[in-house]
């Protein structure tokens, strides 16, 4: 492991969870076996119960880099609440975010670090895993994934190749105002281009929603989105669906968060409240 070189941006690393540290576990440990470390691993937890704590507790008495552990009560699902409460903390220039049931390749953050261009957002793909192979990797902490390997879905995707890379990806003109297939578990931004938009918008609750919203308002701020096929390649524990929320009042409830510039979160309900919320619960 090595760290960032200096022709690299310095990257915080913010892996969102809640519960199943089993899970958790694999991902934080792919996050510290990285060719290019991050300068930081920011834990954004929506109210795990204590074996998250005591997880995050052993990996950063052995951890090359600081582990940051940010912990709010568990009130329903507040993804976005807690997402902003990791921002808040974020020393780095650069950001990169993953959820935690996606573990990653050792070249991660060094792809995402290496993309990263002002002016855009990235937005990487991930690699499903089915029941059998998810068992496997909890079981032996065999993390080995090639397009060859058994038990995973959009095998493509776990090919990592500059070639195919640039030949693949594709650059979404903010104008169009869309960012077809990019998730919030493997996206990366500028941290100031986030505060411009004051963060998530924490009005979003529940599953559903939540990520596309953040970076639709990054591509009004005239932010394009570069879909990133074949680098920064992550590994989903694949879970089933969850419904969304009815969202019968949700569009005008949505549009009365956001100030008149279509961009940017009122304080109330983003970044803001976090920044200067005294009570965070953070454990260093």
């Amino acid at each position: 492991m090595q760290s960032t070189p200096h022709d690299l941006p310095s990257a915080s690393l913010i892996v969102t969870c809640y519960n199943k540290p089993d899970q958790l576990r694999v991902v934080l440990e792919s996050a510290l076996d990285q060719t290019t470390l991050p300068c930081e691993l920011i834990v954004a937890d929506d109210g795990s119960q204590d074996a998250v704590r005591e997880l995050v507790r052993e990996l950063r008495g052995r951890s090359p880099i600081p582990i940051i552990h940010v912990w709010q009560p568990d009130e329903g699902f507040r993804l976005n609440r807690s997402r902003n409460n990791a921002l808040a903390l974020a020393t780095g220039a650069y950001v990169v975010m993953l959820d935690g049931d996606c573990f990653v390749n050792r070249f991660f953050i060094e792809d995402h670090a290496r993309q990263a261009r002002q002016g855009r957002f990235l937005g990487g793909r991930r690699v499903h895993l089915n029941p059998s192979r998810r068992d496997y990797v909890l079981s032996t902490g065999d993390r080995r994934i090639t397009c060859f390997s058994r038990g995973i879905i959009k095998r493509t995707y776990a090919i990592r190749s500059r070639l195919l890379s640039t030949a693949l990806s594709k650059l979404e003109r903010a104008q169009s105002g869309k960012c077809r297939r990019v998730y919030g578990a493997n996206i990366s931004f500028w941290r100031e281009d986030a505060l411009r938009a004051n963060g998530f918008n924490e009005l979003f609750v529940g599953y559903g929603g939540d990520d596309y919203e953040f970076l639709r308002r990054l591509m009004r701020m005239g932010i394009d989105c570069y879909r990133l096929r074949n680098l920064g390649v992550a590994y989903h524990f694949r879970h089933k669906f969850i419904p969304e929320e009815p969202r019968a009042d949700f569009e005008a409830r949505l549009a009365a968060s956001i100030e008149s510039n279509g961009y940017r979160v009122k304080d109330e309900f983003g970044l803001t409240r976090a920044l200067n919320d005294s009570t965070l619960r953070v454990e260093r």
